[in-house]
């Protein structure tokens, strides 16, 4: 029998495909270097030969140990990212065909999860993995990332809302290019709303609205590894509506706890994804 944390990465990967096979849209000018997919995610990213693809991260993992309150839950990650060609075979040079992968990467690490106070959670991760373009100048990357997320959740107040914050830091240290590194600021605000008419299988179900904001910077030189350039790059947002039961639910023979549909924003890009579990 498979374990729950086995059906979880499985629904997660199909999930994933489902999402990136939505509505998309991307500014050239506002992509981020391949290397950053593994860490930020599904989206359409530069290639070192100045096209494009775009990538699906397929979020892997497995539980090793449950949180509790007196003891730290570990999760080991294992992140796939696959990009394919973004551009038309016309924007292309002869002879390159634009359904071929372009790029895979992955970036393996642990994460832990800890709760010190009675309402708030806390998970650390840390990762380092490496990548490769696979068409074009097949350039190769060491990539990086470090990680910190906390929730702080009133489950007695109307809506049961919890205010999450993260910051993530991910390098890439391309063969044949600069190093390059991305600051995320993430703030997020999600409530739980149990919906008593509405059953699934004699149990209630729990609607979760949240509202995201993503800020990326570049970091000071120290941290990017000899990148000059500093300051805010871009920002994103996104508003989602997730739907799940207390003991989770079963979709296409996998578990999950809930599963939603989010429209993500900014000056550069937009498209709706397809999420799993919590934004935190």
């Amino acid at each position: 029998m498979r374990s729950r944390s086995h059906r979880s990465a499985v629904a997660a990967i199909v999930l994933s495909c489902a999402g990136a096979a939505a509505l998309a849209q991307e500014d050239r000018e506002g992509l981020f270097h391949w290397g950053h997919a593994a860490a930020f995610g599904s989206g359409v990213y530069a290639l070192a030969d100045e096209t494009e693809a775009q990538v699906v991260r397929l979020p892997f993992a497995k539980t090793l140990r449950e949180p509790g309150a007196d003891r730290v839950g570990v999760r080991l990650l294992l992140p796939l990212t696959v990009g394919v060609q973004n551009l038309d075979e016309e924007q292309l040079e002869p002879g390159r065909p634009a359904d071929e992968i372009e790029q895979a990467a992955f970036m393996p690490g642990v994460e832990l999860e800890l709760s010190p106070l009675e309402r708030v959670t806390l998970r650390v991760r840390g990762q380092a993995g490496w990548g490769k373009e696979l068409e074009g100048v097949e350039d190769r990357a060491r990539l990086f990332s470090l990680g910190l997320r906390s929730r702080i959740t009133w489950a007695d107040a109307a809506g049961r809302p919890s205010l999450i914050s993260g910051l993530q830091w991910a390098g890439s240290d391309p063969d044949e290019a600069e190093r390059r590194a991305l600051i995320r600021l993430t703030k997020a605000v999600e409530f739980d709303i149990p919906v008593p008419r509405w059953e699934f299988r004699d149990e209630t179900m729990h609607l979760k609205p949240h509202v995201l904001g993503d800020w990326f910077y570049r970091p000071p030189s120290a941290l990017a590894f000899g990148d000059a350039d500093s300051g805010h790059v871009a920002t994103d947002w996104q508003v989602g509506l997730a739907a799940g039961r207390e003991t989770g639910f079963e979709v296409l023979g996998f578990r999950l706890d809930s599963i939603g549909i989010a429209y993500r924003s900014s000056d550069h890009r937009y498209g709706i994804r397809i999420y799993i579990g919590s934004v935190f």
